[in-house]
């Protein structure tokens, strides 16, 4: 898998965030994270699909159109690591942190997890 494509999926991934439309924010999620998507952070350890689309809508209540920018991204052997930054709506960084996801072998987030500083 190229280094490219990892980053497409994380992109996709983090984008999905954002999405405010439910078919779109799912069909997202379905070209970039696998249907059995392990998944992690200070807040979350959750498993599959739909428990993902139901940790975003909490997300999106609990921070209303902020989205992720990737700082920077390294890949190997089906392996991503990221620094990424929460973005407010006013374009002010509320956190920076760090991720680590493994691939499925169709290129698609198999497991992910996000590592930060409480806030």
């Amino acid at each position: 898998m190229a280094e490219q494509d990892g980053r497409v999926a994380f992109e996709t991934y983090l984008g999905a965030f954002a999405e405010k439309s439910l078919g779109k924010r799912e069909e997202m999620l379905r070209s970039s994270v696998a249907e059995d998507v392990a998944f992690s952070n200070p807040g979350v350890d959750g498993r599959g699909l739909h428990n993902l689309l139901a940790h975003i809508v909490r997300f999106q209540a609990n921070f209303p159109d902020s989205y992720f920018r990737i700082n920077w991204h390294l890949h190997q052997h089906g392996q991503m690591l990221a620094e990424w930054s929460q973005i407010n709506p006013d374009g002010s960084e509320l956190v920076t942190a760090h991720s680590y996801a493994r691939l499925n072998e169709e290129g698609r987030i198999s497991q992910f997890a996000g590592f930060w500083k409480p806030f």
